[in-house]
């Protein structure tokens, strides 16, 4: 079976203006998590300015974004292709666009990304300059299958690509036990200040509710980003006879391998009426926006987008003091907990809901200083 391609809608035409720099992105598209709105959103943000193709190795959100954006993208769906077939349908693409620059992202991409310059080189030392983002740590002990393409990962990392992006400073120190330090850059994730600031709070949200606070936390069911502590701090706050708060309406964003345990534990706690599981939305942005306070008490974070987008929507956020959390809060450090506990998230839930403190967003967190700084890293290693 070959590769789809698909073009963009005629309704969102977009030409890519030409440019000295052709990019081929790889990325597997599956989720519409982090990483992919962070990739999606420097290529929008640099498709003026670079020729621009992106493999995907999926159909889904992600796809559909892209060619509403107008950026020319080809889907080679790992459902009917094995890790070979794949490499293979992106030899004979880099051999079409010519790229002068591959940029990665994630381990299986890294990994076939890297396999296909080669083949496509004529001179296996004279390869297509190759970038990869590292959105995050790893999240779970590798073993196995996965601690062997971890190794591979490792590998291309060091051997076959040119440029390491860590999206924080804190994820750069831990990359340096696996990577040459010269190769690794810390370029952070950006978000569109101004497209989001225009966006309308879902109306849903809030419904037949208008008189509560709405303190949400948006991510993956999984176990890093600990929605059991969001839950257990809500718990808390609902159950406390001292605090004389106003109604409060806790709110669940996303989905996971984990959604039955957690409704398992609200209903164990008596609070499953006042929490509510959205499941995965493709408005998330709308949601944050209808929400009074944003919780992050992930054990470990990159540069999550969440964080960017409600900071630059003007919501309070409470996070962990973690990784890059800790570095897109360190002008309100105030808002970052030490005691990673449900009593120092209510604690810090009731303060704000007494005293409202949202922490600005750094100008280093925008789309337009990441592409800038990406396109500078493209033009240092050519």
């Amino acid at each position: 079976m070959q590769a789809t391609a698909t073009t963009p809608n005629p309704n969102h035409e977009n030409p890519i203006l030409p440019s000295h720099l052709k990019v081929l992105h790889i990325i597997s598209g599956d989720l519409w998590a982090g990483a992919e709105v962070q990739a999606f959103t420097l290529v929008t943000s640099l498709q003026h300015q670079c020729d621009i193709v992106v493999a995907l190795m999926n159909h889904g959100e992600l796809e559909n974004r892209l060619l509403d954006a107008g950026v020319k993208t080809v889907v080679i769906d790992e459902r009917s292709h094995s890790g070979l077939q794949i490499a293979r349908q992106l030899v004979t693409l880099i051999k079409h666009f010519r790229p002068d620059i591959i940029h990665t992202h994630r381990k299986k991409e890294n990994i076939l990304g890297s396999l296909a310059n080669i083949l496509a080189s004529k001179n296996p030392w004279r390869r297509i300059k190759s970038v990869r983002t590292t959105h995050g740590a790893d999240e779970y002990k590798t073993q196995g299958l996965k601690k062997l393409i971890a190794t591979l990962d490792n590998f291309c990392g060091e051997h076959l690509q040119d440029a390491i992006i860590s999206v924080s400073h804190d994820l750069a120190a831990k990359l340096q036990h696996r990577f040459s330090p010269r190769k690794i850059h810390v370029i952070e994730n950006g978000v569109d200040v101004d497209k989001l600031r225009a966006v309308e709070p879902a109306k849903d949200l809030r419904k037949n509710y208008e008189n509560h606070r709405h303190i949400g936390i948006i991510g993956r069911l999984e176990p890093v980003k600990r929605v059991d502590l969001f839950i257990q701090t809500a718990h808390q706050i609902l159950t406390d006879p001292i605090a004389e708060l106003p109604k409060i309406r806790f709110h669940i964003i996303g989905d996971g391998k984990l959604k039955d345990e957690l409704v398992a534990l609200t209903i164990h706690f008596g609070i499953e009426h006042s929490i509510v599981f959205h499941g995965h939305r493709s408005d998330s942005i709308e949601a944050i926006a209808a929400l009074d306070i944003v919780i992050m008490c992930s054990d470990h974070e990159g540069t999550p987008m969440t964080a960017l987008e409600t900071l630059a929507l003007g919501k309070p956020l409470i996070a962990h003091n973690v990784g890059g959390l800790r570095e897109i809060l360190r002008e309100s450090p105030e808002l970052l907990i030490d005691e990673h506990n449900p009593a120092s998230y209510s604690a810090k839930i009731i303060e704000l809901i007494r005293k409202p403190h949202p922490a600005a967003l750094n100008e280093i967190y925008t789309s337009a200083c990441n592409a800038t700084r990406t396109l500078s890293l493209y033009k240092t290693i050519m």
